[in-house]
């Protein structure tokens, strides 16, 4: 039977802080002190994984103050990771990651990155913003940023709590030196950053009926039809059809529009979504063609 070794390292304390008025007078509410103290426990661990994968590693609190608190990473080496990491993991490289990944969220603004490219053979990547921008980070810190968990937790630690009024700041420490800090301004930032992947795609040919078309600017014509069963939201993307509206070409609710409608289903971490447009107005027929239009056999 092969034991669990036990390594400790003196200076593995990662202390979080909470600055503002209500963290001054005390009136930071306990339950959500908890809540950030466990969802700050669980990021801490889930960077220490980035670089030692299946090793136990677990987060202890060392010190619990007034808005603040102070966990230590605790590694548990057993089995085949004894013969792999001889030596005292090296907390400085779990340092990095919790302060390029905290820096990481505030400069992707909370949305995914819109290109990511390994730079020459290094370890780093550069990551581009959806300005345009360019941050280079270590792998690692790229891979705990955009990890479902990670993000969860980060939302609770750093986004909830700065959204809450009068909690300002947070501040990340270790050995009495400034890791990473985060502002009121960068709340809505910290969220789970989940590249939105398509699972499937298919295109069939529908009547549906119009009950409120849209035509504002930005709205991306989402019109609300009805078909047969359900009224849902279907992106209009028929530029001849809506420059035919334009054009004069009459219309009211109750119309039905036979289309080429394309559902597409994607997959954001464990959550699936369907998306439907009318990529193509077949025909227009007015409301009182609509029981003829009924009984025509769908079309194979």
């Amino acid at each position: 039977m092969q034991f669990a070794k036990r390594n400790e390292e003196p200076n593995l304390g990662i202390l979080l802080k909470y600055n503002g008025p209500s963290v001054d007078d005390g009136s930071m509410d306990v339950y959500d002190a908890a809540a950030n103290m466990v969802a700050f426990s669980n990021y801490v661990v889930a960077a220490a994984k980035q670089f030692y994968g299946d090793v136990e590693v677990k987060a202890e609190v060392k010190a619990f103050q007034h808005g603040s608190f102070e966990t230590d990473l605790v590694f548990h080496l057993a089995g085949l990771g004894i013969t792999v990491l001889t030596a005292t993991p090296d907390v400085r490289s779990v340092l990095t990651a919790v302060k390029e990944s905290i820096d990481l969220f505030k400069f992707l603004r909370g949305k995914p990155p819109q290109n990511v490219e390994h730079v020459d053979q290094s370890n780093n990547v550069a990551v581009t913003n959806v300005n345009g921008d360019v941050f280079i980070v270590q792998t690692e810190s790229l891979t705990l940023t955009m990890d479902e968990k990670a993000g969860k937790a980060a939302a609770q630690f750093v986004g909830q709590a700065l959204s809450r009024n009068g909690v300002e700041k947070i501040e990340i420490r270790s050995g009495g030196k400034q890791i990473a800090t985060a502002s009121h301004e960068d709340a809505s930032f910290f969220c789970t950053l989940l590249d939105e992947v398509p699972v499937s795609e298919q295109t069939m040919r529908m009547g549906l009926t119009i009950q409120e078309p849209s035509f504002k600017d930005g709205s991306g014509h989402k019109w609300t039809m009805w078909d047969g069963e359900t009224s849902l939201q279907y992106a209009m993307e028929d530029e001849n059809f809506i420059t035919r509206i334009d054009d004069g070409e009459s219309f009211r609710k109750g119309d039905v529009l036979v289309c080429e409608v394309r559902f597409t289903q994607t997959r954001t971490g464990s959550k699936f979504k369907i998306q439907r447009a009318i990529a193509k107005v077949l025909d227009h027929k007015g409301g009182h063609e609509q029981s003829q239009f009924e009984l025509v056999p769908p079309a194979h």
